[in-house]
């Protein structure tokens, strides 16, 4: 009797051994779970990043934020100002004039950049609704002019107070209404521009003409007028980077919506082995003219993109973004514009790749810093809280 007794004593133990355990298995997985839950929601509301918790290298490029909608914000993924190093670095500008296109290039102590300058006004019709439109060179409001110029000023000087590359990506006024007005003020050493009018278009034609009228006269200036009929590429090389200018000339695009901005001058810059790809407002032809011109290369890969025509869905294709692969996207364009930009269809591709993306009507004055390491970050002029 004795042994049974021992026998069921040990049993009755083990099964609560064996309760005991299930219990704190339990216990284990609730916390486990409400760990997971929590990081989860933490990470979605951006108040840590758990690839940086963990040390690894955040996927989507932009602390999180993926294809959720969200804007980034702050400074994004690519690093930290104080991470720069100032003494051998470049800056890229995407500068807020409204609806239209500017982009400062800072290239050491003594090299600058101008690719565009123009900018759109808003008009209110009879109807009461708002709409966008050009303005021509000589109409462009002081209220536009004075602080884009004030702009210009604090920065051209401390490089020489001279242009060395001025861009024209193509005739649209949203694009280089104020350039005659730059090369009053500015000595421009290389000037780059299609030869292209539109004479069923009186202010833009004459806004045109201004242009390369002044640009023909410039002093002391190389001109470099693309003919309509052929394809160009024009790379120049020098203390550590590489500007590509790519003309697609015309003759393939008689049948395109927009012929001008079909003929869009396409830019790369090339420093610290970062490559940054200006598009002007180049549609989709002249996208895929691009892959071609570029070699099709399967391992072609750029860093950040001016995403072309303001993120209209004229251009941005699939295939385009899929190439290029960029990691960041800058989009100039202005608040509450008539046009739509950015389209929801072109926000949609970037952020199904991933494509953490700035915009000046949130932003403000964008500006990218570019180390000789490679190192780089975004600083942006305003919050898109602020904007608001």
């Amino acid at each position: 009797m004795a042994t049974k007794k021992t026998t069921k004593k040990g049993a009755s133990k083990a099964q609560k051994r064996k309760q005991l355990q299930k219990k704190q298995i339990v216990v284990i997985a609730v916390i486990v779970i409400v760990v997971l839950v929590a990081l989860v929601l933490l990470t979605h509301f951006n108040v840590i990043d758990v690839y940086e918790l963990l040390g690894l290298k955040n996927p989507s490029g932009d602390n999180g934020n993926t294809d959720n909608g969200k804007k980034p914000s702050g400074t994004p993924a690519a690093g930290k100002l104080e991470d720069i190093d100032m003494n051998a670095c470049i800056k890229v500008h995407f500068i807020d004039v409204g609806q239209g296109d500017s982009i400062l290039v800072e290239l050491g102590s003594d090299t600058i950049i101008l690719i565009d300058a123009g900018h759109t006004g808003v008009s209110i019709d009879e109807d009461g609704k708002a709409h966008d439109k050009p303005y021509a060179y000589n109409r462009v409001p002081n209220a536009v002019t004075g602080p884009y110029f004030e702009y210009l000023n604090e920065i051209i000087p401390n490089h020489g107070g001279d242009i060395d590359y001025l861009v024209a990506t193509h005739r649209d006024s949203d694009h280089i209404n104020m350039l005659p007005k730059v090369l009053d003020t500015y000595q421009v050493n290389n000037i780059f521009y299609n030869d292209c009018y539109n004479d069923s278009i009186t202010d833009a034609s004459a806004t045109v003409k201004a242009f390369e009228t002044k640009a023909e006269t410039e002093p002391n200036c190389t001109e470099y007028q693309f003919e309509t009929e052929y394809d160009t590429v024009l790379p120049f090389e020098t203390n550590g980077y590489k500007f590509t200018v790519y003309s697609s000339g015309n003759d393939g695009f008689r049948g395109a919506r927009t012929k001008a901005n079909s003929m869009s001058l396409i830019c790369m810059l090339e420093y610290g082995g970062r490559k940054v790809l200006f598009t002007g407002d180049a549609e989709v032809e002249t996208e895929k003219w691009f892959i071609e011109k570029t070699g099709n290369d399967p391992s072609f890969d750029i860093d950040v993109l001016k995403v072309a025509h303001h993120g209209s869905t004229s251009s941005s294709c699939v295939e385009f973004l899929d190439y290029v692969n960029a990691e960041y996207g800058v989009i100039s364009s202005g608040k509450n514009n008539a046009y739509g930009h950015p389209t929801e269809v072109v926000m949609n591709r970037l952020n199904e790749r991933n494509i953490a993306t700035y915009n000046t009507q949130d932003y403000g004055t964008i500006t990218l810093y570019v180390d000789s390491e490679g190192d780089m970050c975004f600083v942006t002029e305003k919050t898109p809280e602020a904007a608001e």
